[in-house]
């Protein structure tokens, strides 16, 4: 390969340093944190209410479906011991 073929290869601009002592790497990662914060795409009140609902209404599915299943199990293994005995 000839070096028009070559892919250029470039290194990252340094930082430029703050200096402002040890509270200069949180403030900078707190700014940074806001600046991301306000790229996040936030659910509407409408989203957030659904999504609630469809989550207790699972909860409480998959609670009765459980304390079926262990009624019945409690009940199978009760006659189980009653047989055995």
């Amino acid at each position: 390969m000839d070096s028009a073929e070559m892919p250029e290869v470039t290194k990252p601009a340094p930082r430029a340093s703050s200096g402002g002592g040890f509270l200069a790497k949180p403030i900078q990662f707190l700014k940074d944190v806001r600046l991301e914060l306000k790229k996040v795409s936030w659910p509407t009140r409408s989203e957030v209410i659904s999504t609630t609902v469809v989550v207790m209404i699972a909860v409480v599915f998959f609670s009765a479906f459980l304390w079926v299943v262990d009624n019945l199990l409690e009940l199978f293994f009760s006659q189980l011991e009653k047989w055995l005995v």
